[in-house]
């Protein structure tokens, strides 16, 4: 076996880079340079846990859920992309990804519609993640449990103001 290779610095990625770096990886690929080559738990640390160490929101959402985020890349953001501002085409696969990815199947599950929640709190993350890029949003200075608190915070905050809609709206 080879020495262990160092992970990389957490640097927020420019947009441009982030394409390059995946422009033309196959799945497999992608999730062995997104989860590593050992598995197992350095897998799911890698897949669960270090998204909540990201520098920003849009690192975190690079990070969270590979298999999505592969797809999503390929076959919602970069299609939007060729002819949208960056930031519509973030927010519009965020809202593709509450609705596609969430909701509907909920409601398939469910055998009924019920309030887009899902689409609703990946809409304010969407806004979240365009926020923090605009603004260069960069936490990598700060300690680990900071970066975890100010990501929780984040998607805690969105969750509650997506719920605070639904239940308005539903009564």
């Amino acid at each position: 076996m080879g020495e262990p290779q160092a992970p990389p610095p957490i640097v927020p990625a420019s947009a441009s880079n982030v394409r390059r770096r995946y422009r033309g990886l196959t799945l497999r690929q992608y999730l062995r340079f997104r989860l590593g080559s050992a598995g197992g738990g350095s897998a799911w640390f890698n897949f669960f846990l270090k998204p909540f160490g990201a520098a920003s929101f849009a690192e975190f959402w690079r990070r969270w859920n590979p298999v999505y985020g592969y797809y999503l890349y390929y076959f919602c953001y970069r299609p939007l992309a060729r002819g949208l501002p960056r930031p519509l085409a973030m927010l519009i696969t965020f809202a593709a990804c509450g609705l596609l990815l969430h909701d509907l199947p909920a409601w398939l599950v469910t055998r009924r519609v019920l309030p887009p929640g899902a689409t609703i709190a990946f809409v304010f993350f969407g806004v979240g993640a365009i926020l923090g890029e605009t603004l260069h949003m960069d936490l990598s200075r700060w300690p680990a449990w900071g970066r975890v608190i100010v990501n929780l915070a984040y998607l805690v905050g969105s969750v509650v103001a997506m719920l605070v809609i639904v239940l308005t709206v539903v009564r």
